[in-house]
């Protein structure tokens, strides 16, 4: 939930945007700032005795007596009582004397009483700085936070004498008192002219700048933090209020409590303070609204929720000028059921460490109440971080006058607040839950349940409502009635839930479904831990009611189906339960003998369907397997297994050796090759892969070289365009787009494609083209699931595998074209006697126990069978450990290793391993993939493996710290152990996303050893593998610096910097009409740099004079600060520049900003075109000539420039544009 506001508010001069006026939803309320003072106090206890001075008899504070009846206590009243209290603390605790003192934290631990308002304003005349410590915290929160601020003193009240000793146990360096009752203050006043300051000997100057308060953290997460405020922060804080007498039901040791109070004193306006001794109840709450006149009410959402349970209630909110909130959000069918019975409901937004930040004060006749504003102010200081589609994260950046911590190296705070943005409303958020909150199922998916425990608990027969499941196949939900239940069986509270379940169940996604046999009931009035705002402190809830939880998962996982199926009917349900949770797209695509993962089906489906099939399927008790439906990936598999397991019998499961033989005799059968006569020159490839890592480097280093005159890639896909778009997107994540030449980017023919089909899904006249040409192909594609079982492989792997072959035999030329397949180590990751050679395994066995490696394995040989049979040079390219490349350093950070050198930034710490890893950059693995497919070997096997190893912890983990990251270095136990306990949330964490993996490695103290490969032959055939770097500074260097840049920041932001589109290329290249539709599809203006020549600069051009640079800086400047303006004037993020930026230096030129970011569309064509199109204008200043002199001036992009995107501008208009638009909604 969030956190309450410390409310401290801007800087003089930037006032709120509401502080002119405060609107209703029909009537708008005149803002009433204080009377202004020409001395501002400086203190607090100066606050207090101004006002003492100013309306001695005006009521400011008002408390109940007893029960419901309130007293009116006067500003000298409180004042005098105040002094009078301070007199007898100075006995117990030294004052400060001098503003050069240090000063004495005193903690104050008691209800939110009278006593304890006026003690809080004693321990000020006294000069102390006061502790708030909130009730309902642990012993150990107490210590902790005591330590923290150095405490000298506890003042606490009765109740709270037994804590008190707990802590002296512990901290025995603070000493306990008493807080003074009333007997000690209130009686007969005397002397109303007494001298009530305390601190003469104080400089006002200096104590502005002592800590006054210090507040703490909820500790929701772990131990609560203090965060300090300043008597001048606070007082700047309580100069902006709405001038309104008010109500608040909030403690005084939260921030927004003691903010409001203290707004009041400062607008001299009467507040009435809600009784610490009485429950928060709706016949409370209403009594005191109908009772006593106020206009706003201060408030959490329970208290709303109390009183928008009746009509009455509903009518005394609607009463009050403002209903303001805070500490938690407000369910929205309370909220909306409030605003649309005329309350105006108001939600702010803050924290304690950032002070308010956002509030939804706004314009009649808007009802977003949820969704809260920033005004101009803060606005420059909220940047807005992307941790889930649509989903982000708010960050509060160093600047921001009210922020008093930080918990990010560039100074800026991460809220863990996340908020979605109103779909219509400019700058509007809605929040929308914790980052803590958020649950990770054990399949990675993530549950968020602010939303759904909303609707359950605005029910009248519910008092909490708690999502569970973090590490589980499925959540559940845990309920603690209302006393309105309390005479209900847990069943008949089921029963009577059942609707609001469903309507919750609306917004959660499939694999979050709620069913009932999910939801535990607690007994009524279960105590469970929570803030003192109400909202539950959920890891906390999780540890004490963990054996409640677990036997929730205990029994929904004990097999509960009644049906009794035949198989035919097994298979019928079966179909009927897939089709439910299957897309519409792969529904016509299940017959009975499908493989399920052949179609899309996920590890989340597959959990989905086990969970129906457990509960309703009778299996004679026995329990399914957690892999049923990974074991049995078919209508046809599955049916007969659960058929099996009822009626008993031998199962049919064929050993995985038997499997692995079975495919290869099946798949090595082919059509031979026909030899024919061909004179094309040159080498015509198939490449597959590459959309991934290994793909994208071997194809830009193909097209690169003369020898090769086109490349096909085939890619999954919807048609040619969106191929060509993904294998341009691939190229470009990889930086390996922008430096290729516009005949090199020509060789590339991307294709939709599928593997499975036996044309491979192209058109009969594109095979017949492919086959024509083809002299080899490179197979580097795979699907990349370690969950997946062997048969689930078969269809699109190992039979495209075959089908891929079938094209080479096909090849119309005198010999087949060559079959290069890149396999992987794992599929020899088992050899028992440690020594890898080049050929294939003595045993399947030997393979490692996932259908990926048995996969690869079972390929291997099918290419071996090839060789043997059809007379194919089938190259078996067995790839190693692949990392970073070694020019940017881009490595996937979703890796297992990438993960594990990121725990030195989540947890702190990395493994110390004894380990010899083979690492080889995935630039050298193309290069080898390039050397050997295009040489001369003939069939064989090739570990692509670097022969030169290096130690993990020798030399790796010193390289991570000269490379700037600082982390501990842990057993490889301790290291698992510490991932353990580290934060759920894979957003935050991401290394947490394998835990399991990891420990099934590491969790244990054995030796590693590892295996040797034999590479002479690979290293024979590539000199690039030959000479492949072993691991080094610079290596690590580059990939940290990316992975620091990139993935490591966990961040999306959602910034407010522009984007500058510039549109470059010589002239005739087309820049104005692209740029024309590119403005038009995205609605974002555009600039024609020609138009910001000078006159001279035209008048040279004119007359086929080039002009200098000295030329081109001042037309550059003119273009950005021209750009700058239209983005301010029009209000939107991005605009097209068009500009030939022919020069590296002028493109520098162009990126130089801090608030707009560049990319640039580089526009080439052939010069014969150019002069064409030139020649074709009509009145327009730039001749024919100059296409010579721009070419020559033309610099290519630079291997860093990877913000630069060649497009060929040659083709049809309408092609260009719709490439141009597709990288422009990737970039």
């Amino acid at each position: 939930m969030p956190p309450t506001a410390i409310d401290v508010v801007p800087p003089a001069g930037e006032p709120f945007p509401w502080k002119s006026h405060v609107k209703t939803l029909e009537t708008a309320i005149p803002f009433q700032s204080p009377k202004v003072e020409s001395i501002a106090p400086l203190t607090v206890d100066e606050l207090v005795r101004r006002r003492s001075q100013e309306i001695p008899r005006e009521p400011i504070i008002s408390y109940p007596s007893s029960g419901l009846e309130y007293v009116d206590y006067t500003s000298r009243q409180i004042d005098i009582f105040a002094y009078r209290v301070a007199q007898k603390y100075k006995t117990l605790m030294p004052q400060r004397l001098s503003s050069s003192d240090p000063e004495i934290v005193v903690g104050l631990l008691g209800p939110s009483n009278f006593e304890y308002f006026i003690s809080i304003l004693a321990l000020t005349k006294l000069g102390h700085s006061i502790l708030f410590l909130s009730t309902r915290i642990s012993t150990a929160a107490y210590i902790s936070l005591l330590e923290a601020t150095g405490a000298k003193y506890l003042l606490v009240d009765s109740p709270f004498r037994e804590t008190a000793a707990k802590v002296l146990e512990t901290y025995k360096s603070v000493h306990v008192h008493d807080i003074t009752d009333a007997k000690s203050y209130n009686y007969a006043i005397d002397d109303e002219n007494i001298d009530t300051r305390l601190c003469q000997h104080l400089q006002p100057e200096i104590e502005s700048k002592k800590i006054s308060w210090i507040i703490h953290s909820s500790g929701s997460t772990g131990l609560p933090k203090p965060i300090y405020q300043t008597h001048g922060a606070a007082l700047n804080n309580y100069a902006s209020n709405v001038n309104l007498r008010g109500f608040i039901t909030l403690p005084l040791y939260h921030a927004h409590g003691i903010s409001s109070v203290f707004r009041s004193i400062h607008s001299q306006k009467q507040i009435y303070m809600y009784s610490a001794s009485l429950p928060l109840t709706h016949q409370n709450l209403l009594h005191i609204m109908q009772k006593y006149r106020f206009d706003i009410f201060y408030g959490v959402p329970y208290a709303l929720k109390l009183l928008g349970e009746s009509p009455e209630g509903i009518k005394a909110l609607a009463k009050q000028k403002m209903v303001m909130f805070g500490g938690s959000a407000c369910p929205d069918a309370l909220g909306d059921k409030l605003v649309d019975h005329g309350v105006n409901l108001i939600s702010h937004y803050g924290t304690t460490e950032t002070g308010q930040l956002m509030t939804s004060f706004r314009e009649p006749g808007d009802k977003a109440w949820d969704y809260v504003r920033a005004g101009d102010a803060v606005k420059p200081y909220l940047q807005w971080e992307e941790r889930s589609p649509g989903i982000f994260e708010l960050v509060v950046l160093d600047g921001w006058s009210s922020k008093v911590a930080s918990n990010r190296p560039d100074g800026s705070y991460a809220t863990k607040d996340l908020f979605t943005a109103h779909p219509t409303i400019p700058n509007a958020w809605k929040y929308f839950a914790r980052l803590d909150d958020t649950i990770v199922l054990m399949n990675g998916e993530k549950v968020v349940p602010n939303t759904f425990e909303h609707l359950i608990r605005h029910e009248k027969l519910v008092a909490e409502a708690v999502l569970f499941g973090s590490g589980k196949a499925r959540p559940g939900l845990m309920i603690i009635p209302s006393e309105a239940a309390k005479n209900m069986s847990s069943d008949d509270l089921r029963r009577e839930l059942v609707p609001a379940l469903n309507e919750a169940n609306k917004d959660m996604p499939g694999y979050a479904q709620m069913t009932l046999d999910m939801v535990e009931i607690l007994p009524v009035g279960t105590e469970y831990p929570r803030t003192d705002k109400g909202t539950v402190i959920r890891a906390a809830f999780y540890r004490k009611f963990e054996a409640e939880i677990e036997k929730v998962y205990e029994s929904a996982d004990i097999p509960s189906g009644e049906l009794c199926l035949s198989e035919s009917e097994l298979k019928e349900y079966i179909r009927v339960e897939l089709l439910k949770i299957l897309p519409p797209n792969s529904s016509g695509l299940l017959a009975d003998d499908t493989d399920f993962f052949s179609i899309g089906i996920d590890s989340l489906q597959a959990i989905q369907l086990r969970t129906v099939l457990s509960k309703n399927i009778q299996t004679n008790k026995n329990k399914m397997g957690s892999n049923i439906v990974f074991d049995f990936p078919s209508i046809n598999d599955l049916a007969k297994e659960l058929y099996r397991m009822r009626t008993g019998g031998k199962s049919d499961v064929v050993s995985i050796v038997d499997k692995m033989q079975e495919l290869i005799s099946k798949y090595s059968i082919f059509e031979p090759h026909v030899p024919v006569e061909n004179n094309n020159e040159g080498n015509y490839l198939v490449v597959t892969g590459a959309t991934g890592s290994l793909g994208a480097h071997l194809v830009a280093q193909l097209v690169l070289r003369e020898d090769v005159k086109k490349v096909y890639c085939l890619v999954r896909a919807s048609s040619p365009s969106s191929a060509r778009l993904r294998v341009i997107r691939s190229l470009r994540e990889r930086s390996v787009y922008h430096y290729l030449t516009l005949d090199a980017r020509k060789k590339i023919v991307a294709l939709p494609s599928n593997f499975g089909d036996a044309s491979l899904g192209l058109s009969p006249d594109m095979y017949a083209e492919i086959a024509s040409n083809i002299t080899g192909l490179a197979h580097c594609a795979w699907s990349v699931n370690f969950n997946l079982g062997l048969g689930s492989f078969e269809a699109d792997c190992i039979a495209g595998a075959h089908n891929l072959l079938a094209l080479c035999l096909k090849a119309k030329r005198p010999a087949p074209a060559t079959f290069n397949f890149c396999s992987s180590v794992s599929a020899v990751a088992q050899t028992k006697d440690g020594f890898v050679p080049e050929a294939l395994p003595e045993s399947f066995e030997y393979a490692q126990g996932m259908g990926y490696a048995q996969s690869k394995l079972v390929t291997e040989h099918i290419c071996v069978e090839a060789a043997n049979s059809y007379g194919i040079k089938t190259r078996i390219l067995r790839v190693g450990q692949v990392i970073a490349d070694t020019v940017h350093g881009i490595w996937n950070a979703t890796e297992a290793i990438p993960l594990m050198m990121q725990a030195a930034l989540t947890i702190g710490a990395i493994p110390t391993l004894d380990e010899s890893p083979l690492w080889l950059p995935v630039d050298v693995v193309a290069s080898a993939v390039s050397d050997i497919s295009l040489g001369s070997a003939g069939a064989g096997v090739m570990n692509v493996v670097n022969h030169q190893s290096f130690h993990w912890t020798r030399d790796l983990i010193p390289a991570l710290h000269n490379a700037g990251l600082s982390f501990k270095e842990l057993s490889q136990k301790e290291w698992v152990a510490a991932l353990r306990t580290s934060n759920p949330d894979p957003v935050v964490n991401p290394p947490i996303k394998l835990l399991e993996f990891f420990a099934s490695k590491y969790d244990n103290d054995l030796p590693r050893t590892g295996l040797t490969y034999d590479t002479s032959y690979a290293r024979f055939l590539s000199p690039s593998l030959a000479s492949s770097p072993v691991l080094n500074q610079a290596i690590v260097n580059k990939f940290v610096s990316h992975f620091l840049a990139t993935s490591w920041t966990t961040t999306k932001t959602f910034s407010s910097k522009k984007r500058i589109i510039v549109i470059s290329g010589p002239c005739g290249s087309g820049k104005s009409t692209l740029a024309t539709g590119v403005s038009n599809a995205l609605n974002i203006p555009w600039i024609e740099g020609d138009s910001i020549h000078s006159p001279a600069s035209i008048s040279k051009m004119a007359q086929g004079t080039p002009l200098t640079d000295q030329d081109r800086w001042l037309w550059l400047e003119a273009i950005q600060a021209t750009a700058l303006l239209k983005l301010r004037e029009g209000d939107v993020d991005s605009i097209i520049v068009t500009c030939s930026a022919l020069k590296r230096s002028y493109r520098e030129e162009l990126r130089k900003s801090r608030v707009m970011e560049s990319v640039f569309l580089m526009l080439e064509s052939e010069a014969a075109v150019l002069k064409e199109r030139i020649e074709e204008r009509e009145g327009h200043y730039m001749s024919a000539g100059m296409v010579e002199s721009q070419l020559e001036a033309l610099e290519g992009p630079g291997i860093e420039e990877a913000d630069v995107v060649p497009v060929d501008a040659s083709g049809e208009r309408k092609e260009v544009l719709e490439e141009v638009l597709g990288i422009l909604k990737r970039s």
